[in-house]
């Protein structure tokens, strides 16, 4: 014999199943839960430190003071009042010794003051001009002994590369985003007609090092902000 199914049972048995189902749900969410909670998740840096590693930028960027004026700045053209330069000074070629670093804003005479090494007016000049100015108030001070590097970082937030020597026409470039040596040099003109030299310098931090092609420097020497790429006129 078979029993009898009260034809309540189906009426009964659909909330039963539901509330089983909604229980098993809510444990598996909670495992679930558990089990994402527990995946460990690398903090991102704050914004602020990772601008910091950049030059040039960051709270303040290319400014020496809140009373710092934004002004416009082409790489072809003069710097005047309100232009702030990021640079770092070395003397010497083996072991480079570190004369000067920061901020310089050239005033509303179109001088730059460089604290105890003197000042030199840069208004009226372009970056390659104002290069050799401040090459010449170091070793004009003795504050240079041999050799004088300046690596401009930054004029107003632009990022600079320097290429000079061997070329058509020696520049201080703005670097853009995935700049490369070869592409330094070519902003510069290339080497000029009739050229039989491959060699370079390259000189980062103070450090000057050699290659003997654009190439091979080009996969050695990813540019940075300051480089000053010096191409040999007879190597």
């Amino acid at each position: 014999m078979y029993a009898r199914i009260s034809p309540l049972m189906p009426r009964l048995l659909h909330p039963l199943a539901f509330a089983v189902a909604a229980l098993a749900l809510l444990s598996g969410c909670s495992s679930l839960k558990k089990a994402v909670d527990a995946i460990p998740v690398p903090s991102m840096p704050k914004l602020s430190s990772v601008t910091n590693l950049i030059p040039g930028v960051g709270p303040s960027g290319d400014a020496v003071s809140s009373d710092d004026p934004t002004v416009p700045f082409n790489s072809k053209g003069t710097l005047g009042y309100g232009h702030t330069l990021r640079l770092v000074v070395y003397d010497g070629v083996v072991e480079p010794k570190k004369l000067y670093s920061g901020l310089v804003m050239i005033d509303d005479h179109g001088v730059a003051s460089f604290g105890k090494f003197g000042t030199a007016r840069l208004g009226g000049h372009n970056i390659t001009e104002a290069r050799r100015l401040i090459e010449s108030v170091f070793i004009r001070t003795g504050g240079a002994a041999s050799r004088t590097h300046v690596h401009f970082i930054s004029v107003e937030n632009v990022p600079l590369i320097t290429v000079e020597g061997d070329v058509v026409s020696p520049v201080t470039t703005p670097q853009w985003k995935k700049m490369t040596l070869r592409d330094a040099v070519a902003a510069a003109g290339g080497r000029p007609p009739g050229s039989t030299a491959r060699a370079l310098y390259v000189i980062k931090n103070g450090q000057r090092r050699f290659y003997q092609s654009v190439e091979a420097a080009d996969y050695a020497s990813p540019l940075q902000a300051g480089d000053i790429i010096t191409l040999s006129p007879d190597l």
